[in-house]
Parts: structure tokens; sequence; C-alpha cells
């Protein structure tokens, strides 16, 4: 039933308890697992907003640093099993990508995190693992 399931980490526990989920799944069914990571978009800044301070390309290489850190542990937690897990770190805004991967990966499942909002707070601003339940092309499992 799933062979390929998707995996997105933002480092947070509820992502934590998706990977879990998700390794779980995919021992079930003899899947393969792919961690993946956005990186959050830059494209609001240039180097006229950032201020001085800041260095557009050690902020960038703190956001890869911190993304690839994430997926590294993830991987590490889970070495000792007979899976066949993957990381993959992008650059965007999260849901879009986790779309698009799911879309262009041919994944059966994502298992995703959910950041409990209040159901106020989620119907104002949205989230992550709501706009992906409303488009992503496969069954998504939001875990909390």
């Amino acid at each position: 039933m799933f062979k390929k399931i998707l995996v997105p980490l933002d480092g947070s526990p509820p992502a934590t308890a998706a990977a879990k989920h998700g390794i779980q799944i995919a021992a079930k069914f003899d899947a393969e697992v792919i961690f993946f990571h956005v990186c959050p978009n830059l494209n609001f800044m240039n180097e006229f907003s950032i201020h001085a301070a800041i260095d557009y390309t050690q902020l960038k290489e703190e956001f890869t640093l911190q993304g690839e850190k994430i997926l590294a542990n993830a991987l590490l937690k889970y070495a000792d099993t007979d899976l066949t897990i993957h990381k993959k770190l992008v650059w965007g805004y999260p849901s879009e990508e986790i779309i698009r991967e799911a879309k262009e990966g041919g994944y059966d499942l994502i298992v995703t995190g959910s950041r409990g909002l209040s159901a106020i707070k989620g119907y104002l601003m949205g989230s992550v693992s709501n706009r992906v339940t409303k488009h992503a092309p496969c069954p998504v499992l939001v875990v909390r």
C-alpha cells in the first residue's frame, strides 16, 4: 500500500513525532522513507533590507547547516533500522515545496507534524500541515 513516504522535518517536537510514526508505518509496509527539510525562502531580503550586522551569505549558510543537522539527527536516530531512508533539503516556502516534492516524487503518503495551532489562530494564519492536507496528491497523516 505505502512504498514511498515523505516525512517533512523542521526540528519541532511534532515533526519528531511524525518521523517516528513515518518509520513505524514504513516498517510495516517495507517502504522507503525520505526525510525532507525546507529552508525558509529568503526572497524578501535584498542587500538594502538586511541590516549591516547580518550578512546574507552567513544567514543562508546558517539555515542550511541547521537543516542539514535536523536531517542528520533524524537519520542517526533511525540508522539501526533495515529501512531505506534518504534525506533531502530544498529552499522555498514549506507547504509549496512539500506538495511539489510529493507530486514530483510519486509519494504514497506524507507524514507531517502539526504545530498545534489553536482553532482561531489556525483559521486566521493557516499552517503548513493544513495547506499540505488540502493540496497534497496523496494521503496525509498529521501527527500531534
